[in-house]
């Protein structure tokens, strides 16, 4: 989604480790009656391909202005010959199947997983809100359904961390290679670990060796829960959510440190547009 600004090194690991939750981010497939989907920010498709196999019965577009991206999801995803898969980094086109769909009385839905978090890292300003007046329909296109799966976390998350999980990780990285580099490189760039959002932010992104750079770089939790969900236009009412700890990441710091995670570090949620509950 953000065109190589951060590249990513090793890409395989990058993209095998977003398919092992392919499950929790296609969670919203049974909360909506949309038969259309457009899958803002697809990368290699992988969400397409799995929703395709697992549901037919969805047009599925994915959008992305990563052309590497959209070419390999071409290849790795390209649907059935009944029922491709379209995949654009044409907004416009994009609006035009929403609009032309809808206008036949179908529905349509706008999928964002793990989306929001780059869109509030690379983009400022008029970017910025170009993008996000395309999720909540300011620009000509309105979706009957909003769903979003991300990294998200309370504002109560700032405060400090127990010092009890903040040695254990300085004595865990202390014994691997490069540990106590990286653990540096990381505080120098997001505060101490002591600092409890600044601990979970490193919970999230410490297994990425390969990727390191990119991954010491981006802010995965640019925007609190709470502001978040302020930000929800009017016209939209949640029909599910679900602020919660991944159940692979618990288990992974668990393992690696003994430590269990205590905030919820993930938001599922979705949207419904109110006009459509009138019906």
């Amino acid at each position: 989604m953000n065109e190589h600004v951060n590249p990513i090194i090793n890409d395989q690991f990058y993209t095998d480790e977003m398919a092992k939750s392919m499950w929790d981010k296609a969670f919203f497939v049974n909360f909506i009656d949309a038969n259309l989907l457009i899958d803002f920010g697809c990368a290699d498709g992988a969400m397409l391909g799995f929703i395709a196999r697992n549901f037919p019965g969805i047009k599925l577009v994915g959008y992305d202005n990563d052309q590497e991206m959209l070419d390999r999801a071409r290849m790795r995803n390209p649907g059935n010959p009944s029922k491709p898969i379209l995949y654009t980094s044409d907004w416009a086109e994009v609006a035009a199947i929403v609009n032309a769909h809808q206008a036949k009385g179908g529905k349509a839905a706008l999928s964002l997983a793990s989306v929001v978090h780059e869109i509030k890292m690379y983009l400022k300003g008029k970017d910025l809100q170009k993008v996000m007046d395309q999720i909540w329909g300011q620009d000509g296109v309105v979706f009957d359904f909003i769903a979003f799966r991300d990294m998200m976390v309370s504002e109560h998350a700032s405060r400090p961390a127990h010092p009890n999980h903040v040695a254990r990780v300085r004595q865990v990285f202390g014994k691997m290679r490069d540990g106590r580099k990286r653990l540096s490189d990381w505080e120098k760039q997001w505060g101490s670990i002591s600092e409890n959002w600044s601990l979970i932010h490193f919970f999230l992104t410490y297994r990425y060796v390969d990727n390191w750079e990119r991954e010491l770089r981006e802010n995965y939790l640019p925007t609190p829960y709470e502001d978040f969900l302020a930000s929800i236009p009017n016209e939209y009412i949640p029909i599910y959510k679900d602020h919660y700890t991944l159940p692979f990441l618990y288990q992974e710091v668990d393992n690696t440190f003994g430590i269990q995670l205590a905030d919820p570090t993930h938001l599922k949620l979705v949207l419904k547009l109110r006009r459509d509950l009138k019906k």
